[in-house]
């Protein structure tokens, strides 16, 4: 399983998804205020005055269940109240455009002047079109399949109102289809398109654009998702790498939990006599020092393109070569040495003009063979080298103390790193030593100050 799985990034995700779903309802709303406002005022010079107060009357009705959808978007009720808006939005749009009002003078005409001219239709995909504002899949759909019904309620209603206006008995006909044919077309024109490609095309043409629609809002939660998930792994992955290796893993396939052994050069850094240091000054005032120096070394280790694999209390574990080895990791880990004792020595200086104790420290490097993996419970996860390397490199840095060392290295690293002569030259050879928990000996040199 993926480590942002484990620390919660699907559950992250499903919260800035609902972020998002809460988002475009208040969009929804505002855009829905300020359409309904224009057809209000488009109906009130173009509508007959004997429509103008239903067709107003819809959209403030419209307007009303819209604030209601707005209100309740971050209760737990959102989602129900968005539905049954939905439904209640779409049956305002069939009754506000279907039925006559009494005593028009175009009362009886109306119902066929509307279903000739698909005014339902129009208003229906318009509405549907408007559902994708919501940032929500199921929405459109739930609003797609409302406006489906709506129009085949539409057909059965324009059905029976023309064969009431023609004498005719629907319910009682033997083939209810062939006398609803034959009113449809009427209505249609024989010479225009058949009743059925014109009932038909209706409904193919809605379906379409539900699923278009609901297959575009689909794709821009998933874009989102998986832009997030990318982030979040890019960010993962900044915690361990240097910034310059950071993209090229976010989109490489590395399974960072499965071990795997590499060559790596380990570095270890540590402040020397921390406790003394730090011996009655405020917590706080701890914290803040050790933040200071996790930063000072974390951009040392980082400008050299190592791995920051852990924070251990007041010291800093590296690795050179991970993921991937390099043929210059041992170069690039004493260099990284070097630069760690000149930044504390910058360091220092700002502290004694603050009259401040100087800070010292030791580093030690040796190279070989690493076990890399994701090591932890399965809440908590760390990327880290395991093996006698690194135990070793923990022990050179620990014999700093009686050497006097500010810098301790394996011959073994300091000849394969080929540093020039300048700065090979300030490592002095002490010979074999015994390191504790390992058989043989290590050839060790040392940087003094």
């Amino acid at each position: 399983m993926p480590a942002l799985t484990l620390d919660g990034a699907d559950a992250r995700l499903r919260v800035r998804l609902n972020e998002e779903e809460q988002n475009g309802s208040v969009f929804a709303f505002r855009g829905r205020l300020i359409a309904l406002g224009l057809v209000a005022v488009w109906l009130m010079f173009a509508a007959g005055p004997m429509r103008v107060g239903v067709g107003v009357g819809a959209c403030v009705a419209m307007m009303a269940s819209a604030w209601l959808v707005y209100a309740a978007r971050a209760t737990r009720f959102a989602r129900p109240i968005q539905i049954g808006v939905t439904l209640i939005d779409v049956t305002v749009i069939t009754i506000a455009t279907l039925v006559p009002i009494p005593g028009a003078p175009d009362g009886a005409l109306w119902l066929e002047q509307v279903f000739g001219r698909r005014s339902l239709f129009l208003y229906l995909v318009i509405y549907l079109t408007a559902s994708a504002l919501s940032y929500s899949a199921r929405t459109v759909v739930v609003t797609g399949a409302a406006s489906l019904v709506a129009l085949v309620g539409s057909f059965v209603w324009t059905a029976f109102d023309q064969a009431r206006a023609s004498g005719v008995d629907l319910l009682g006909a033997a083939a209810l289809w062939p006398e609803a044919r034959a009113l449809f077309a009427r209505l249609i024109g024989p010479g225009f398109v058949t009743p059925e490609a014109f009932l038909v095309q209706q409904l193919v043409f809605m379906t379409i654009c539900t699923g278009f629609i609901a297959v575009a809002v689909w794709r821009a939660r998933a874009h989102l998702g998986r832009t997030l998930l990318a982030e979040g792994e890019r960010n993962n992955l900044a915690r361990y790498f240097s910034p310059n290796l950071v993209d090229r893993l976010a989109g490489a396939e590395h399974d960072f939990e499965v071990g795997r052994e590499s060559k790596a050069t380990v570095l270890f850094v540590d402040i020397v006599g921390f406790t003394r240091l730090m011996e009655g000054q405020p917590p706080q005032l701890t914290i803040n020092f050790l933040r200071v120096f996790h930063e000072h070394m974390a951009e040392c280790i980082f400008r050299h393109g190592g791995t920051l694999d852990k924070f251990i209390g007041d010291g800093v574990m590296a690795t050179f070569g991970t993921p991937d080895a390099q043929p210059d990791d041992e170069a690039r880990a004493l260099r990284c040495a070097l630069d760690m004792v000149e930044t504390v020595e910058g360091w220092n200086r700002g502290r004694r003009m603050r009259g401040l104790p100087p800070v010292r420290i030791s580093v030690g490097a040796h190279v070989g063979p690493v076990l890399m993996g994701a090591i932890g419970s399965r809440n908590r996860l760390e990327y880290s080298a395991v093996g006698d390397t690194v135990n070793v490199a923990s022990r050179l840095e620990q014999l700093s103390r009686s050497h006097d060392a500010l810098v301790v290295t394996s011959a073994e690293t300091l000849l394969a790193a080929g540093l020039e002569e300048a700065d090979a030259a300030r490592f002095r050879a002490i010979g074999p030593v015994s390191v504790p928990g390992r058989a043989q000996p290590v050839e060790v040199c040392i940087l003094r100050n």
